[in-house]
């Protein structure tokens, strides 16, 4: 057990999520219309690129809460937050990805989704291993 936590430390998979999800962000941003494209065919509208620049800049958010908890916080407080980061966003996307699909949303492969509950399943095993540390 003591192998894994070593490698499961919230803090460095709060700053390379927290990392990601801000440079995703804002790349969907900038490149909505591609989003939008590969989101909703060639038939995309003014509206559906606005809403791919929503989203981006809604991932900004939690990329800075997990930043900043990566950065500023220890022990159990940043295994608090690595375990309500993840269960926020896997939530969100347990809502969206029925919703998404319903839609045609290209997004919503089944694979974006796995990929999703991998990552933030991490997130939260690190954040639950070291729930009682001190430091």
């Amino acid at each position: 057990m003591d192998a894994i936590k070593q490698y499961m430390q919230p803090k460095w998979w709060l700053i390379v999520i927290g990392a990601l999800g801000f440079i995703t962000g804002v790349v969907n941003y900038a490149t909505a219309e591609d989003s939008a494209e590969i989101g909703w065919g060639d038939d995309y509208t003014a509206n559906d690129v606005f809403y791919e620049k929503a989203w981006g800049l809604n991932q900004l958010p939690i990329s800075i809460a997990a930043l900043v908890s990566g950065l500023l916080l220890t022990g159990r407080a940043r295994s608090i937050m690595a375990m309500t980061i993840s269960g926020g966003f896997w939530s969100s996307m347990v809502v969206l990805y029925p919703a998404g699909t319903d839609a045609g949303y290209g997004f919503m492969a089944i694979d974006m989704l796995v990929v999703i509950t991998v990552i933030m399943g991490g997130l939260f095993t690190s954040g639950y291993l070291h729930l009682e540390d001190e430091e």
